[in-house]
């Protein structure tokens, strides 16, 4: 697609094997903190599909938009095993057009891109939810350079949490925002120690 942004084809790469590069369990923290629902989620940036696939298990019509038309197809396999339907696009966070109000919830794990982006196209998607709609995600901290348990490369990619909540703190209420340490198990690609930022947030 013409709006796909430069990257697609090294996560088509990423995603070409035949087994799941993370893995086809969700991320924990998505795991603990998305309970039940009936509404609408947004699962942006979910590659292969894990998290959509388990949001979906818990009742939500659940959707994604992603680079990789390649993780497109292994989500559609993995939503098959499991039994439940993932509407996922093709799309590029810079250039997606984002209905405002329509989601009950926002989900997903790791969807770093660099900085000046984030702060012009994050405050867009996250008009997207309702008032009282939950954004909850985990990312990887600054202090995660130079560990081997997988993020970006480049201190651009990574998270701040003081930063992160100066431009998208203001329309939520905090339920919970920490930097933590944590023990990844995801794949091979996710795996030890790692400096994380955990956000489990309320909109206002």
């Amino acid at each position: 697609m013409s709006n796909v942004r430069f990257g697609a084809e090294a996560w088509n790469a990423r995603f070409s094997g035949e087994e799941y590069a993370y893995g086809k369990e969700p991320n924990e923290w998505v795991r603990l903190r998305v309970q039940a629902g009936d509404g609408k989620a947004l699962v942006p940036a979910d590659g292969e599909g894990r998290n959509a696939v388990h949001i979906a298990s818990l009742g939500y019509e659940t959707h994604v938009f992603d680079l990789s038309d390649v993780g497109k197809e292994k989500c559609r396999k993995l939503a098959g095993e499991r039994g439940v339907e993932v509407h996922y696009e093709v799309d590029d966070l810079a250039t997606r057009i984002f209905e405002k109000g329509f989601y009950d919830l926002i989900a997903f794990s790791w969807f770093h891109v660099p900085w000046d982006i984030f702060i012009e196209h994050y405050p867009r998607m996250i008009e997207s939810l309702k008032s009282g709609g939950e954004f909850i995600c985990e990312g990887y901290h600054t202090t995660q350079l130079g560990m081997t348990s997988g993020g970006p490369k480049s201190l651009e990619l990574l998270w701040d949490l003081d930063e992160v909540l100066e431009v998208i703190g203001d329309v939520f209420k905090i339920e919970y925002a920490k930097v933590e340490s944590v023990e990844l198990d995801e794949s091979d690609l996710h795996r030890g120690i790692a400096n994380v930022v955990r956000l489990h947030l309320v909109k206002i």
